[in-house]
C-alpha cells in the first residue's frame, strides 16, 4: 500500500467509526435512554436520597453518651438499699410534700394511697402520677422501685 493510500483507509475508517458511534449514541439515547428531563431528576433524585440513607449515621456520639449515663445510673442504683435510693431520688419531693407529694411520715395520706392496694401504689409509682414522673425522675427498676414505696410505708406507719 502507498502512503496516500494508507491515509485514505485510515481517514476513512475515523470517518466510519466516528458515524458508527453517534449513530450508536443517538439509538442509545431515544430507544434506550430516559425521554424528559424530568425522569432524569427524578432517578438522581432517588438516587441521592438511597445514598444519603446508606450512609446516614447509625447511631450519634450523642446518643452513645445517653445510653452510657443511662447505664451508668443504672448501674449505681443496683447496689443500693431502698433507704439510699429514697435518699437519691424521692426525698426532695416526699420530705417537702412538694406539689402535692405525701410527705413520708404522714400515715393517713399514706393510708388512704394504701387503700388502693400496694400494687396499685407500686404502679402509680412506676408509671407516674400527678406531678411526679414515671419512676419519680429515676433509672430504678420496678422491684427497686416496689422497695422504694415499701420503705415509704414503712417509715409512715
Amino acid at each position: 500500500m502507498s502512503d496516500t493510500q494508507h491515509d485514505t483507509f485510515s481517514n476513512r475508517n475515523i470517518t466510519v467509526l466516528g458515524i458508527l458511534l453517534l449513530i450508536a449514541v443517538f439509538i442509545g439515547e431515544v430507544l434506550i435512554g430516559p425521554h424528559s428531563d424530568e425522569e432524569v431528576v427524578v432517578e438522581v433524585a432517588d438516587t441521592m436520597e438511597d445514598i444519603a440513607m446508606r450512609i446516614k449515621p447509625v447511631v450519634s456520639i450523642e446518643d452513645i453518651r445517653k445510653n452510657m449515663s443511662v447505664a451508668s445510673a443504672a448501674a449505681d442504683a443496683a447496689d443500693k438499699s431502698p433507704d439510699q435510693l429514697y435518699q437519691s431520688a424521692c426525698l426532695a419531693c416526699h420530705t417537702t410534700g412538694a406539689a402535692g407529694a405525701p410527705k413520708i411520715g404522714d400515715a393517713g395520706a399514706w393510708d388512704q394511697r394504701l387503700a388502693k392496694g400496694l400494687d396499685a401504689l407500686v404502679t402509680s409509682a412506676i408509671n407516674g402520677i400527678g406531678a411526679m414522673p414515671p419512676r419519680g425522675g429515676s433509672q430504678f427498676n420496678d422491684d427497686q422501685i416496689k422497695a422504694v414505696v415499701e420503705y415509704i410505708l414503712d417509715e409512715s406507719r
